[in-house]
């Protein structure tokens, strides 16, 4: 019996058996049976498998394991260091991101279907991507190391994990394009130790290039890359790289050690540029300003890819600066549920200005009766920072059912007494114009401008209460802000949206934005859409590369977008900027800048070829009036 127990209990784990289970020795329903050659064959694919593991471990710590990072290659005195650490590691985070979910909806997929189909250029890149798929890049950077001279030396270098053969192909395009733009240039191949150096030189320009174990080197400047080569060679880099430098440990500190993408850029040669023109070119220079501008050390710029989001750190390296207080974000008082965007920031307790406004009212003839007006009530310009703040913060709504957003701005009110005599400056009747309306409403004074003429009439209005100043571009979108502060509910602090987004961030001192990505792309896009629709429908090349009638719905769009979050801090040491979202402030504010040149540029472009004329008189400050001294 005691036998015939063991035999069943061995029978229910031979059924059991992850590894018997899916052998190929096992058929349904049956029990295997161990005999010795099938023993032997799997006992013999154990042990391939163990050495096809261990030599695959052994090729990775080769390959990976052993890279010498970039910035243990650049001297210590490298300006600028731009680097994508690791490409595998970057490369497997993209898919996961909001913008490549995007992507890869089907509604996109066939909005691009046509420019994807196309020869040529499609298919060049498509080769292009094969060839570098093929390469395995590692690493890549580029580095500026010196200005000096009339032209900046630079080295930049790719690390790879692929054969080096498939580095030649990717570089015989670039190379032949080289050739064919300097055709008198002359080509030369060196060594440097046991390296092989090929240089292409065209007058006073050089450009020299190298492989050095998995890495592919490029400079105009020879000694720079035997430099790099020589460090490349070393396990551990070069002693005195950029890598070992205390301020480029400093500055990169603060960013995610696992970033996919890194700028750095040591401050302290070009301040010394920046004074060194300003002696020469005999301008006077403020002491406090030179003092705070040396005070900037180095700024460093991270980016990583974090699941769906996107985190920018940027960090300004400025030690024996003072710490700020937290920015309690006032404004936030203002905001309701369809609030979309919001910022705040820090204003200065004292700011320095003028007594008078001097050569800025020869073009603003307005100041001059409101600095009178002023001196009258014993105020200057340079107390508005005694008046107001020490915070000034935007808000901006967009309703369902709107057809454009409303936006207000609010400052905290410091002195009560002087916020009044400057409002009343401000609102003053200047000759000639229509007075500003003025009336009282629970506790708050409302100023109302004249409403303005033409397709868009804007009639700014002001509100005053004992802790805030607020402008708003019409008496409806001010009376709603009054409305919401009375309430003490800060309507978007209390949505989920705008809680997690805070959580991605650090409390911020001297500035804080939040932008509802989603809400701005329903809004936007589906007012856009039929314009955009049209334009590619009718312009040559975009019908070309893309099917107009099958642009995406704003739900496929929207749906990715997560709220953008921005936080500035500011220490003893520096000052650090965050911002995480599916697009971050800083890429939704290039972007921003990005579309609004381009939307310009038929017009840069016509008054380019139109030729651009400038009149003198512009640029000169227009003559003193004449005095009873002076006539």
């Amino acid at each position: 019996m005691g036998s015939g127990r063991r035999m069943t209990a061995t029978g229910f784990w031979l059924r059991h058996s992850f590894v018997i289970r899916h052998s190929p020795f096992h058929r349904p329903g049956t029990v295997p049976a161990f005999n010795g050659g099938r023993m032997k064959k799997l006992l013999v694919s154990l042990v391939v498998l163990v050495a096809v593991a261990t030599a695959a471990f052994v090729v990775y710590k080769k390959t990976i394991g052993a890279h010498v990072a970039a910035a243990l290659l650049v001297p210590g005195e490298t300006l600028l260091f731009v680097a994508v650490p690791n490409v595998p590691r970057t490369a497997l985070r993209w898919p996961k991101t909001g913008l490549a979910q995007m992507l890869a909806e089907p509604e996109m997929e066939k909005f691009l279907e046509k420019s994807r189909s196309q020869p040529g250029l499609m298919q060049s890149l498509d080769e292009k991507l094969a060839q570098l798929v093929r390469l395995a890049p590692r690493e890549v950077f580029v580095a500026v190391t010196s200005i000096d001279g009339p032209t900046p030396k630079w080295i930049a270098g790719c690390a790879f994990l692929g054969r080096k053969k498939e580095a030649v192909t990717l570089l015989a395009e670039p190379r032949g394009a080289l050739r064919a733009a300097w055709s008198a240039g002359k080509s030369d191949l060196a060594t440097h130790g046991t390296t092989e150096v090929e240089t292409f030189t065209y007058g006073d320009a050089v450009v020299a290039e190298a492989f050095q174990g998995n890495w592919y080197l490029v400079s105009n400047d020879v000694a720079l890359l035997h430099q790099t080569l020589d460090a490349a060679a070393l396990p551990n880099g070069a002693a005195d790289a950029l890598g070992t430098r205390e301020v480029f440990k400093k500055a990169t500190a603060p960013l995610p050690a696992d970033g996919d993408t890194l700028v750095f850029a040591q401050l302290g040669t070009l301040t010394d540029r920046v004074k060194s023109l300003l002696v020469a070119s005999g301008q006077a220079v403020d002491p406090k300003q030179l003092a705070e501008l040396q005070r900037m050390q180095a700024v460093a710029w991270g980016t990583k890819l974090e699941g769906a989001q996107v985190r920018d750190t940027i960090y300004l390296l400025a030690p024996g600066g003072a710490a700020e207080v937290a920015l309690p974000r006032n404004a936030l008082a203002f905001s309701a549920a369809e609030t979309f965007l919001y910022y705040g920031m820090a204003l200065p307790a004292k700011i320095e200005m003028p007594e008078s406004t001097g050569l800025l009212g020869g073009y603003l003839p307005m100041l001059a009766p409101m600095e009178k007006a002023l001196a009258e009530k014993g105020l200057k310009w340079a107390d508005l920072s005694v008046a107001f703040g020490p915070e000034l913060g935007v808000v901006a709504d967009w309703g369902a059912e709107e057809p454009a957003p409303s936006a207000l701005l609010a400052v905290d009110v410091r002195d009560a007494a002087k916020a009044r005599a400057f409002v009343d400056v401000f609102t003053a009747s200047a000759p000639g114009t229509p007075s500003w309306g003025r009336s009282e409403k629970d506790g708050a004074t409302l100023f109302q401008s004249p409403t303005g003429a033409g397709l868009l009439p804007v009639s700014p209005s002001l509100a005053l209460t004992g802790k805030f100043l607020v402008l708003g571009f019409s008496p409806v979108s001010v009376g709603a802000a009054l409305t919401r502060l009375k309430s003490g509910q800060a309507g978007i602090a209390q949505t989920p949206a705008y809680q997690g987004a805070v959580k991605t961030v650090g409390a911020p001192t001297s500035g804080f934005g939040y932008l509802d990505m989603k809400t701005l792309i329903e809004r936007s896009y589906a007012t856009l859409r039929p314009m955009l629709a049209l334009s590619l429908a009718t312009a040559g090349e975009g019908e070309a590369a893309f099917d107009a009638g099958k642009l995406p719905t704003t739900e496929t769009i929207s749906r990715h977008f997560t709220p953008s979050v921005y936080s500035q801090r500011v220490t003893a040491e520096g000052t650090l900027v965050e911002s995480s979202g599916t697009l971050t402030f800083n890429q939704v504010l290039l972007a921003a800048i990005g579309g609004g040149v381009a939307a310009a540029m038929p017009l840069i472009e016509s008054t380019l070829s139109a030729g651009l004329k400038l009149d003198d008189d512009l640029l000169s400050p227009p003559p003193a009036k004449p005095t009873p001294a002076h006539p």
